[in-house]
């Protein structure tokens, strides 16, 4: 009986302790990384979905994007010399910065350098290292989802 009231005593007890909250993950910024995942942008009446590689340094970026097929559409590499966008078929078009590139090839400007006012942001999934796996960035006629199935640091 002592023995059955320890252990009810222990139990209650134990019942009562806190339990230390689990703390998210939170994502170091990593001056070097690879991102594979897939790509949707939706422009207006225009539409295109596929892979997207992006290899980003401190000191250059190169993007790939590749249709749902396997073949190479569009190659953006920035360096310090500026921006270059190659894809099949078609010379090669450079300018400053990626924002006017788009601007000109696509006739609106993708986000490439970073988010500046005006966009929504949605984060839609978090992968376990508190990196966004899923998102939406939108503004008015333009709509880009993106789906991160790989990221490597280094």
């Amino acid at each position: 009986m002592r023995h059955l009231l320890a252990a009810l005593l222990l139990t209650v007890a134990a019942g009562c302790a806190s339990v230390s909250p689990t703390v998210p993950a939170v994502a170091l910024p990593y001056a070097s990384w690879t991102l594979q995942g897939r790509i949707g942008v939706q422009a207006g009446e225009q539409s295109l979905s596929g892979n997207i590689r992006w290899q980003h340094r401190a000191e250059a970026d190169e993007v790939l994007l590749i249709s749902p097929l396997g073949q190479g559409v569009a190659r953006i590499v920035r360096n310090a010399e500026g921006v270059t966008l190659e894809a099949p078929n078609r010379s090669p078009r450079r300018a400053p910065d990626a924002e006017s590139l788009t601007r000109e090839a696509l006739g609106y400007a993708l986000p490439v350098a970073g988010l500046a006012y005006g966009w929504v942001i949605d984060y839609l999934q978090y992968a376990a290292d508190a990196r966004p796996r899923k998102l939406v960035v939108a503004r008015e006629g333009l709509e880009i989802r993106l789906v991160a199935d790989n990221w490597q640091t280094e």
